[in-house]
């Protein structure tokens, strides 16, 4: 019995000299405590960047003829962390139309008629698919191109998905 306190002390003493906390007998039990340690540790630890919920801008599209222009695509594909003509493409591919984008101006030109919403509903698509960790939920991601293959590689958690290419 008495070994085992002996122990416990050691321990309490060792938590000092790793907190650096020089204090009475009262902080000793509350080092020993292990609650009061993982409540401490949460409030020293930075919140993940990625896990709460994360809002894109909605679009804004203007719309001439049969042509529908994103006047804030960069900014879009800057916020999803990716290349512009990545994210250009594979709006392209699902929405089945021809477009072009302007570096210069930030602007994707699509050749066909598409409302805000239908646009801003493959943009959430593109985000939970190609932008979002499915195992921890970060936005800290980048897609790899592995042959022919695409993975998704986490930079929190480490995770790599393949995903479908486009």
């Amino acid at each position: 019995m008495g070994e085992s306190k002996g122990r416990g002390c050691l321990i309490g003493l060792c938590a000092f000299w790793v907190f650096g906390v020089v204090a009475g007998l009262s902080d000793a039990e509350k080092l020993m405590d292990y609650e009061w340690l993982l409540e401490r540790l949460y409030q020293k630890v930075p919140p993940k960047s990625g896990s709460a919920e994360y809002q894109l801008p909605q679009p804004q599209v203007l719309r001439i003829g049969s042509q529908t222009i994103i006047q804030n695509f960069r900014e879009i594909a800057q916020k999803l962390k990716r290349d512009p003509q990545l994210v250009a493409r594979f709006l392209q591919k699902e929405l089945a139309a021809a477009g072009s984008y302007d570096p210069g101006s930030g602007q994707l030109v699509l050749n066909v008629k598409v409302s805000r919403k239908v646009i801003a509903r493959f943009l959430d698509m593109f985000l939970r698919n190609y932008v979002r960790c499915p195992t921890c939920g970060s936005i800290d991601t980048r897609l790899e191109r592995r042959g022919r293959t695409w993975v998704l590689v986490c930079e929190a958690c480490g995770a790599e998905q393949p995903v479908k290419p486009f």
